[in-house]
Formats: C-alpha cells, structure tokens, sequence
C-alpha cells in the first residue's frame, strides 16, 4: 500500500489552541464583547515589552497606521515615504489620508529599507516616513532614525509582521515616534484581527484613544445619569476603531507564549538554513545586528515562478508574498527607480518556517526544495 502524502506545509497557520478558546468564556458569559477589560490589560502588556512606550489598541492594522499618520502630522498634499514592496495594508493608509507616497526602494540583499535612496527622496512636501520590516526582517534603524531627525521628520515603524524582531538589541517598535504591530489571524500575535499602535509620547496615546472612539474624550462623554453630556464638545472627529473584547481576549493569549513561537520559526530557518546551503539559491541576509522574527523565511531564486510551481505541487505553499504597490494605479504615483523591488518582485520567495513545522516537517521542505533544485538543474 502507498504510503499518504504527508500534510502541506502551509505558510501561515491561524489555528488557536485550546487554551485561547477557553479564555472567551466569561467575555461570552458576562456579555462582555465589544468593552471590556482585555483590551486595557492587552496595551499594558504590549507597552510593558516596550518600555517607554504607550500602547493603543484599534479594530486592524490599517487604522493603526491611520492615526500615526495624522498624529504624525500628515495631511492631504502631503507626502510619505514607504516601500514600494509591502502589504496594501500598509500603504493604503497613505492613500485614506489624502496623502501622496514616495516610493523607496529595499536593499535585495537583506530585504530592508534603502535608506540611502529615501535620503534623495526627501522634498519640501515629505512629512513622515514610513519604514516596513519586511516579513520580519528588520530595518537599520538606528540610520533610519538619524535620517529622520536630520530632517525633522516623524518615523513610523511599520510592524506589522515583526513583532519580536530586534535590531543592535533593541525591539523593533522603540526607534519610531509611532510604530504599528498587526493582530491578524497569521502575524506573531493572533487575535484574528486588531492592531496596536505604540506611541513615544503619552498625549499621542490620549489623543489616539479619542479617535478610535469618534474624537469622542470617552472618560467625560457621560453626564451623572449615564446620559451624553451635553457640555462636552468634540473638536475633532474621528472614526469606529476601537479593539473590541474578544479580539483583545485572543491576542492576550496569543502573547502569552509569542517568545516560545518565535524562537521555533529561528530555529526553524536555521534547520532550513543548514540543509540546502548548498543548493543554487540566495537566502535573503538578516542585516548585521539584526534579529528577524521569520514570518517567512525568504530566499531568491533563478526562475522562481517554475520552482514555486513546482513546490507548491508537492506541498510546500511557499509564495512571492507581496505585489510592488507601485504597480497599482490608485496611487497616481510615478514609480521612481526601484532595481531592489524589481529583483525581490522577480526573484524572492517566501518558504514556511513557523512555530506549527516541527524538525520532520522542515527536513521534509528542505528535501523537497533540494529535489526541486536537482530537476531544474
């Protein structure tokens, strides 16, 4: 009898244990869904690992990134530098702001910021940058730093996929004025959707938790018989963002075991990493005094496509990952010259390495990769 073909070795796994689902009991049984105390012990302990910082909790990702653009700063005309090779769910907040986005381009070597080009980016109209760690891989930020204050401008870390990630051993998130984490089902921290947004200055925070509820000072907005008080204004409208109480359940149990996730999809590369070093592909380099988180491990190939196809018949559901933004044009923004993009768009893929493949599984990608390699030859 034929041996099965073993499971697919999935990119993402959104799977939540056990132990989370219990935790929504009592939201559930107290009727405790959209407020609720998760979501201020979920900003104590985000902005615990981040020490300084001050962290708010928002319905995804993008509204995160909304509200650091316009604490930020930024207004419609204005203009923010960000790559070009990222998620939509990054650069659309641009976009939701009215603002325009000069492309910066990545080093394809290690896959981060060209920070060199965005020195030549930089105009009269640029008011932030916007600096994404591309599936985990971080960013030099001491020099993205420097480059900002040089200019006078607001860094926003874009997070997204990194948390956990370190650089010269401080924590992705602490270099930015704002940084943005996801809470996406696939991201380090599950909490099926929602976002934090960490702020280095405290009224930042206070500010971003009136937005999240309309611009609405929620502390004040009720009068002594629960009823809105008619005396207290709203200066500035914002929107419906708030993390509601289950999400924030989830991610809080999510976190609970983040570093014990994230130090298997290191050891998971490294594995990856020992057995096809000598086979014709290009891992992509963490940067010196860099430590990625892995949401992928990504390597480049000579002609990816077909290998990809390959791959992903025989299970392993590797991916390019990511679409150049630049290409859409909703932007209505020239492309600049972007080598780096236009290598990574056509050379790089993004190989399974998380917390859910253990030792079998991964010599089991490894073996396949190198029979792929060894037919292609």
């Amino acid at each position: 009898m034929k041996a099965p073909a073993p499971p697919p070795a999935q990119l993402f796994d959104c799977r939540l244990p056990d132990s989370a689902l219990t935790t929504l009991t009592d939201p559930f049984r107290l009727g405790q869904l959209a407020a609720g105390p998760a979501v201020g012990q979920l900003e104590q302990a985000i902005a615990a690992r981040h020490p300084g910082r001050y962290a708010v909790a928002v319905g995804d990702m993008t509204h995160a990134l909304v509200m650091a653009l316009r604490l930020a700063g930024v207004r419609q005309g204005d203009e923010v530098l960000s790559l070009a090779f990222n998620c939509m769910s990054s650069n659309s907040a641009i976009a939701m702001i009215g603002a325009d986005v000069a492309w910066v381009d990545v080093d394809p070597a290690t896959a981060t910021f060209d920070i060199d080009q965005a020195r030549t980016r930089i105009t009269a109209r640029t008011k932030a940058v916007v600096a994404y760690h591309v599936s985990g891989y971080p960013a030099d930020l001491a020099t993205l730093r420097t480059l900002c204050d040089d200019h006078g401008l607001p860094l926003i870390e874009d997070v997204n996929n990194a948390f956990g990630a370190c650089s010269n051993g401080q924590d992705v998130g602490m270099a930015g004025d704002f940084a943005v984490f996801s809470l996406y089902a696939n991201r380090q921290v599950n909490g099926i959707d929602g976002g934090i947004l960490l702020c280095a200055r405290a009224q930042d925070a206070d500010h971003a938790r009136r937005l999240r509820r309309f611009g609405i000072d929620t502390a004040r907005f009720r009068d002594g018989d629960g009823e809105i008080d008619p005396r207290l204004d709203v200066p500035e409208i914002g929107t419906s963002s708030s993390l509601d109480n289950i999400h924030a359940t989830l991610a809080l149990a999510s976190l609970a075991d983040v570093d014990h996730r994230i130090a298997r999809s290191r050891h998971n590369v490294a594995m990856l990493a020992e057995r096809t070093h000598d086979l014709p592909l290009v891992p992509i380099a963490a940067r010196p005094g860099a430590e990625p988180v892995y949401w992928t491990w990504l390597i480049r190939l000579a002609d990816r496509d077909t290998a990809m196809r390959a791959l992903k018949a025989r299970g392993v559901l590797c991916s390019k990952l990511h679409y150049p933004n630049h290409h859409y044009s909703g932007f209505g923004t020239p492309p600049h010259d972007l080598p780096g993009t236009m290598v990574l768009e056509a050379e790089m893929l993004a190989i399974p390495c998380g917390w859910w493949l253990d030792d079998t599984a991964i010599a089991g990608i490894a073996e396949t990769i190198a029979d792929v390699m060894e037919a292609r030859a």
